[in-house]
């Protein structure tokens, strides 16, 4: 089949076909009313008869109707929802002529009644059709519930909120990320020593998640150890927290970091000239790259965080507008595992 050489039925197509005005053809075909019974079923049959395909967009343009989102996410790590917003704003630009309004909030992750109360604050506020939230976070739980109970449609990304109402999460498998890094970094060192999980002290179902899913494939492999997992702080006391658990990095043959820490504790590593160590954690920017170049970061797994945030207003679009109901399918992206020799491909789409 040559897709490029077939053309798709259009509404001016059965107008000349019929010998119709567009106008009258486009009224029937949107069911707007003052078309002659007779005339309406012969613009129909036509239709039929060509595999005419309704325009659902121009549909809704026509229309002029409006749905608001409002999309809610942690301020760390920044360079992370960086890549986020790059999503976000290609929906925007392709969905923004039909009706689409997105307004972006960030929460702190530090304060998570301050930001459960913010979250309260844009429900009650009514003005959005639909809300996305990164809702890994059990304050959310029941904010979730209340706005979908108040008519907003919820859905969660990146980080899940499973036992809210929401109607469907978009982001990673975490558990499956977590399994995947164990697989990596057991074969990295031999399937015999000792490897480490690093996480920060958030209870997060994302963090929990990852953690699960280690354990699980470490266990597969009788002659690794687990160490762990071990706690570090993050941004300006990420180094001391470090030092707190020197003993423990410096004793272990691999060090898998489930939190955004892995460019900081790569420096660490560094400074400790510790570059024989496999080093593996999640996500990519300029820091990570580098360290990657130097050996002293392994291998490094992705989320594709670009697709969640264009996907996720993307579904959420989709169900506000009646074209597809999100349903309870969740929407998984995809992993990758990023290393020396490959990481310039990916960086690239992140410039």
């Amino acid at each position: 089949m040559n897709i490029k050489n077939e053309k798709k039925a259009t509404a001016k197509a059965i107008a000349e076909e019929l010998n119709l005005s567009l106008t009258t053809v486009d009224r029937a075909l949107n069911n707007r009313g003052n078309v002659k019974k007779e005339t309406y079923n012969l613009i129909m049959d036509k239709a039929k008869e060509l595999n005419y395909t309704p325009n659902k967009l121009a549909s809704f343009l026509s229309r002029k109707q409006q749905f608001n989102i409002a999309v809610i996410y942690p301020e760390y790590p920044r360079y992370f929802w960086g890549q986020i917003e790059a999503g976000i704003r290609s929906a925007y630009h392709e969905l923004s002529d039909y009706g689409l309004n997105i307004e972006t909030y960030h929460y702190s992750d530090r304060d998570l009644l301050k930001s459960a109360e913010m979250v309260r604050e844009i429900i009650q506020s009514q003005k959005y059709d639909g809300i996305a939230l990164t809702a890994g976070e059990d304050v959310f739980i029941d904010l979730i519930d209340e706005a979908m109970d108040s008519g907003i449609q919820v859905c969660t990304f990146n980080n899940d909120s499973p036992a809210s109402q929401r109607l469907a999460y978009i982001g990673s498998d975490y558990r499956a990320s977590g399994r995947l890094a164990a697989e990596l970094i057991s074969k990295l060192v031999g399937m015999s020593g000792k490897v480490a999980i690093i996480k920060d002290g958030e209870t997060s179902y994302q963090i929990l998640e990852k953690v699960a899913g280690f354990r699980e494939v470490v266990k597969e492999y009788p002659n690794i150890q687990l160490v762990g997992p071990v706690r570090m702080d993050r941004d300006k006391n990420s180094f001391q927290s470090l030092e707190r658990i020197k003993e423990t990095l410096t004793s272990v043959q691999g060090i898998y970091v489930a939190n955004a820490e892995l460019a900081n504790v790569a420096k660490y590593m560094e400074q400790l000239n510790l570059g024989n160590m496999i080093l593996i954690g999640h996500d990519l920017n300029q820091d990570i790259y580098q360290y990657l170049q130097k050996n002293i970061i392994s291998l490094t797994i992705t989320q594709d965080p670009v697709s969640q945030g264009y996907l996720t207003v993307k579904k959420l679009f989709n169900q506000l507008s009646k074209q597809e109901e999100i349903g309870n399918q969740d929407v998984i992206t995809k992993l990758g595992i990023i290393s020396k020799e490959n990481a310039k491909f990916y960086i690239e789409d992140l410039v």
